[in-house]
């Protein structure tokens, strides 16, 4: 034991050096040294999880600290049923109270799996994403109770995985639920290790005994039914229990396509939110937000042109920001407009060379309606077109850069004042109107890919 103790120790030492510190503390401090017997290292951990996460994601890491420490390769492996050393054999390895396996990993200041920096607080809130923001703030302060599930969903790069982070985050800071975040990609992998190793309770109990589950990308379940079959016990075991569960997706529930009705229907049950494409003023607001304590600052005119020609998503506006920051800290130069421009051409064209026009505006939304153009620009007032067109104008009005009278003009020469009441009476009702807000993100996202 003396032999094992020293040289996890010493490897210990390597580790704190290599790995984030919170890294270093949920997952490594707590592990205990066993026995070393045939030059196999015995490395003690609460239960089979920790364990296998340990395997899966800090093998290299362990090897080559040990390979440090020992001069050689030394195998190792994990071993369930151990409890932490505690405060007389280790002071410097354990936290204030024993803790164990994933509860010890799980209640710190943040969520395993998740970034520190994704928090309600860091989130930037506009007119896209307030309702989803609120639904997760709401499921954070009260887990299980009022809204299960939670089923947000959005394109691509929208701030989904940063709101599911945020629950995660924010629950675990109050030390009384266990949380699992994960996304379906680890989930699938997970299942399919466990039938492998014939492990299957192990995982069962993973997932059904956690307090509130989190799962990203959650449409990646589509067409696999072994893993639906399985995801719907879970499911109905975590909600029999009250047990929190939230989602994400790149669609709404209906539109995944491959995935069983039963399922949606599952899906559907709770609330449905969606992210919308940030408005311009968002994106304002996040690259000023993603500044606020950078050493490198940029001019609010650069920044109105920057939130104004690149608009995909919050990964590319975010990816902008750091080109321009990067180049102003290593050459010394004030970034302007002209250089902006040209530092970020290739973000630039890509929007340029997708802008929307109000024909294809109009040929969606007839066809999502079963209508034809003719009927969103003729003189007929019944309901089945006119919503149908002031949903047109709105998409136009928020999608381009038209003016109202262009807009008009196009839906049959009708005044600015109609477009102007038609932009206000969808925006008024897109929020609480279940089929028009599913109309406006269906034909949006269609847009979006056109």
């Amino acid at each position: 034991m003396l032999a094992a103790r020293q040289i996890w120790q010493d490897t210990k030492s390597v580790l704190k050096r290599s790995l984030p510190e919170d890294t270093y503390n949920r997952w490594i401090s707590n592990i205990v040294p066993v026995s070393l017997v045939r030059d196999e290292l015995v490395l003690g951990v609460s239960d089979d999880f920790f364990a296998e996460w340990l395997r899966e994601h800090f093998s290299y890491d362990i090897g080559l600290a040990l390979r440090e420490v020992h001069g050689a390769e030394l195998r190792f492996k994990f071993e369930a049923g151990h409890a932490p050393l505690n405060l007389q054999d280790e002071p410097s390895a354990v936290p204030d109270k024993p803790q164990a396996g994933p509860s010890a990993a799980s209640r710190r200041d943040k969520a395993v799996n998740c970034r520190s920096q994704h928090t309600f607080e860091n989130f930037v809130v506009g007119d896209g994403n307030n309702f989803a923001y609120s639904a997760a703030v709401n499921v954070s302060k009260a887990p299980g109770k009022s809204i299960n599930p939670l089923f947000i969903y959005g394109g691509t790069g929208l701030g989904k995985t940063h709101l599911l982070q945020a629950i995660a985050n924010a629950v675990t800071e109050d030390d009384q639920h266990s949380v699992v975040y994960i996304t379906c990609e680890e989930f699938l992998i997970s299942y399919i290790d466990a039938l492998q190793n014939r492990k299957l309770q192990d995982f069962r109990n993973r997932f059904r005994m956690a307090d509130l589950l989190l799962i990203d990308d959650i449409h990646f379940l589509a067409k696999k039914t072994q893993i639906q079959e399985e995801f719907f016990n879970t499911f109905n075991a975590l909600h029999n229990q009250e047990k929190q569960i939230v989602l994400t997706s790149d669609r709404p529930p209906s539109e995944i396509d491959g995935l069983e009705s039963r399922m949606v229907s599952r899906f559907a049950s709770g609330l449905t939110v969606d992210i919308q494409p940030l408005s311009s003023e968002t994106r304002l607001a996040i690259l000023r937000k993603k500044l606020e304590d950078h050493p490198v600052q940029i001019s609010d005119d650069v920044l109105y042109f920057v939130a104004d020609r690149v608009s995909s998503n919050i990964r590319t506006l975010e990816g902008a920001l750091v080109q321009l920051t990067a180049f102003a800290s290593l050459t010394g130069q004030k970034i302007n407009l002209a250089l902006a421009e040209t530092l970020l051409s290739s973000l630039l064209t890509v929007k340029d060379n997708t802008r929307l026009t109000i024909d294809i505006i109009q040929k969606r939304v007839a066809e999502y309606y079963d209508l034809r153009v003719a009927d969103l620009n003729g003189p007929k007032r019944p309901n089945n077109i006119v919503i149908p067109r002031m949903l047109a104008m709105y998409i136009t009005r928020k999608m381009t850069d038209k003016s109202l009278p262009e807009i008009g003009e196009a839906f049959g020469g009708r005044g600015h004042a109609t477009v102007l009441h038609a932009v206000s009476r969808i925006e008024g009702e897109i929020n609480s109107n279940k089929s028009l807000s599913q109309a406006f993100n269906t034909i949006s996202r269609q847009l979006q890919n056109s």
